[in-house]
């Protein structure tokens, strides 16, 4: 249970600024740059319309409505021989011709990678997110994995369907690895997010933390077998309901076969002590993640899935959540692509009957882009999407939109 005392409140923040002014020590120690380092900076600019059905997943009549969208993305990169520095942000303003506010969304992210030895490096990452959740952006909330695969990634929070409230979020993480021998690599990873709501909201708030240690050894030239073992801790604010303790132990593998096939698959089990209205209790579920993905010349291919328990914000615990997808991309000539997108998640049930909310629920996306560079620095495209939820207790519209759009590039383009 978290202390929600204003006395805690102030010990909380007051450690939070230790904490970020170690990070930032750290990272002047760790990530300064060099005499020889290059700067790139940028600025992406873009400009969409959009007709959607259903923008907010919401209930009842009436739900639709046309909006343009302005985004502004600065971006600067810091790079040397041994390190990169990344600072990125995103400004998101949306306009609705009817029934919606407009809205303000913001994004802030600060990375470093670091190789301090032919054996040893590191990354770290820092992230802000002030959004207000909608129908498309379920799945791609947070930070996730830097192993969970490239689309879909782990589940976002999909039973917040029809919420239309903003979340924010801090998420930080740390990762290291060394490489003892020719075959065999050692990994630690570390990372925290909290994640709130405004005042007075159903959506339950919380505090994560999480951490692996993984070893993996290379049998030959094409495939490595490896072992992670995860733990994490949830703790959910203002109760003692809901709070979780996670331990997952994988087995990893990874092969690459063909010209431009790979694998990488993990598979194990998860067992989470949660602290019901009864007391404490046990629940375990299967594990894991797969990724199949064909990378030709022109085009790319993807098969993923996978499976974890993850905290959410609707039913106060945690829950098994698994995500299977699809994604190709063909690069038509030099001028055009087109993307194209597929993929069906599941918050899973909780095996609690005293906890509630403890159902499971489903949420489905696809969605297909045409882009074309129509200069050096200006770019156009098409857009389609759809989103639904099932098995949801409340009846909603699925959500087609249909949009198009401009982006310029300002800066170093690289």
């Amino acid at each position: 249970m978290t202390d929600f005392t204003p006395e805690r409140q102030n010990g909380l923040l007051t450690g939070l600024e230790r904490a970020a002014s170690g990070l930032v020590v750290a990272w002047a120690l760790l990530g300064g740059s060099t005499a020889y380092a290059e700067t790139r900076a940028s600025i992406n600019a873009s400009l969409s319309g959009e007709m959607a059905a259903n923008p907010y997943l919401l209930s009842g009549p009436n739900t639709s409505a046309a909006s343009a969208i302005v985004t502004i993305t600065p971006g600067l990169k810091i790079v040397d021989s041994a390190k990169t520095i990344g600072l990125n942000a995103t400004y998101k303003h949306s306009e609705f011709s009817r029934r919606y506010r407009s809205s303000d969304d913001f994004m802030a992210s600060a990375s470093v990678s670091q190789k301090l030895s032919p054996r040893l490096n590191y990354s770290a990452d820092l992230g802000y997110n002030s959004s207000v959740v909608g129908a498309n952006d379920l799945l791609t909330f947070g930070n996730n994995p830097s192993n969970g695969g490239t689309f879909p990634p782990l589940p976002g929070d999909i039973a917040l369907a029809g919420l239309r409230q903003r979340r924010q979020s801090f998420t930080g993480g740390l990762s290291m690895g060394y490489v003892a021998s020719a075959r065999d690599t050692f990994h630690a990873q570390g990372g925290f997010s909290v994640v709130r709501f405004p005042s007075g909201s159903v959506a339950q708030e919380y505090n994560s933390v999480s951490g692996s240690f993984g070893y993996s050894r290379i049998l030959n030239s094409r495939t490595s077998l490896g072992l992670n073992v995860g733990v994490s801790r949830s703790d959910y604010r203002r109760t003692v309901i809901g709070d979780a303790t996670t331990v997952s132990p994988q087995f990893t593998f990874n092969t690459k076969f063909g010209a431009s096939w790979s694998v990488s698959a993990a598979l194990g089990v998860s067992h989470s002590s949660i602290t019901g209205p009864l007391g404490k209790y046990g629940q375990n579920s299967a594990s894991g993640s797969f990724n199949l993905c064909n990378a030709g010349t022109y085009s790319k291919f993807c098969l993923v899935g996978a499976r974890s328990v993850q905290p959410t914000s609707f039913g106060g615990t945690v829950r098994p959540q698994t995500s299977v997808g699809l994604s190709y991309s063909v690069r038509l000539d030099a001028k055009s692509s087109i993307d194209a997108n597929a993929n069906y998640s599941r918050s899973g049930q909780v095996n609690q009957p005293n906890v509630p909310n403890n159902g499971s629920f489903d949420y489905g996306q696809a969605s297909l882009n045409y882009s074309r560079r129509l200069s050096q620095r200006l770019q156009g495209n098409l857009t389609a999407s759809f989103a639904d939820s099932y098995r949801d207790p409340t009846a909603r519209k699925a959500n087609l939109t249909f949009g198009f759009g401009v982006r310029y590039a300002f800066g170093d383009m690289r």
